[in-house]
């Protein structure tokens, strides 16, 4: 009886030692995954908080890309605004240049068999008068057939009252002969440009839509055969470069 008393108590204790084993391992299995738990935790929160500050970092690089793109927008469209408005300049100056042309050409269409030539091209028009036309050789005296042309000369100006005028005395290569009245081919360029240009002053050309330049032999027309009589004859000229007022153009497309 004492023997059976003694088995179950040695029983009941190996069972409650058991189960204490039992218990404490699955108690540190619990801690081991609470703790894995925790820490997959704190790591998913770190990316969650890199990521919600990687996105904020995108929304103002996108904002500010789209504050970009506005502003290339915007000067995109100036420049295009600025481009027509070029467009039409050059559109009206082409147009006013035509049709000085045509008017100028119809003036001295008597004088074009003796030499004189209209040229033009997209920014200014450019009338020669060789000295058939206009000055005797080695002299800057306007004579009567010379004032005739120059009025309508002055016409001309008086009907476009916006043209820039440059009159360019031209001579050849030739020195003047002794005791001539100019020292050399400059000197008598420059008086034939100021005699034009005093002349058309005098009939009424305002002051300011005329230049005189006197170019010398410095600037020939022709420059095959130099020594030829003919092309001394055609560098002995008289040109006015008429160019329109751009002021007047700008004025009118802004």
């Amino acid at each position: 009886m004492k023997f059976a008393i003694k088995l179950t108590v040695l029983s009941l204790a190996v069972l409650v030692m058991f189960s204490s084993c039992v218990s404490s391992k699955k108690y540190n299995m619990l801690m081991e995954e609470k703790e894995a738990l925790a820490k997959s935790l704190a790591e998913s929160q770190e990316a969650i908080k890199k990521l919600e500050q990687e996105n904020a970092q995108l929304m103002q690089d996108n904002e500010a890309l789209g504050a970009d793109i506005a502003a290339v927008k915007a000067d995109l469209e100036s420049a295009k605004a600025d481009i027509d408005k070029i467009k039409q300049m050059v559109e009206m100056k082409e147009q006013e240049l035509a049709s000085l042309k045509g008017e100028v050409e119809s003036a001295f269409a008597d004088y074009q068999s003796l030499g004189l030539t209209v040229d033009g091209d997209n920014e200014r028009l450019y009338i020669s008068m060789p000295e058939k036309v206009l000055f005797r050789s080695g002299s800057a005296r306007l004579d009567k057939d010379d004032r005739v042309i120059l009025d309508k000369m002055v016409e001309i100006m008086g009907k476009n009252g916006d043209l820039n005028m440059r009159v360019e005395g031209h001579t050849d290569d030739q020195a003047l002969v002794e005791g001539a009245a100019y020292r050399d081919n400059w000197d008598l360029s420059v008086a034939r440009a100021l005699n034009v240009v005093r002349y058309l002053v005098k009939k009424g050309v305002a002051p300011s839509q005329v230049t005189a330049a006197g170019m010398g032999e410095y600037s020939p027309a022709v420059t095959d055969k130099p020594d030829s009589a003919e092309t001394r004859q055609a560098n002995r000229r008289t040109e006015f470069v008429l160019e329109p007022n751009l002021k007047k153009i700008y004025d009118a497309v802004k």
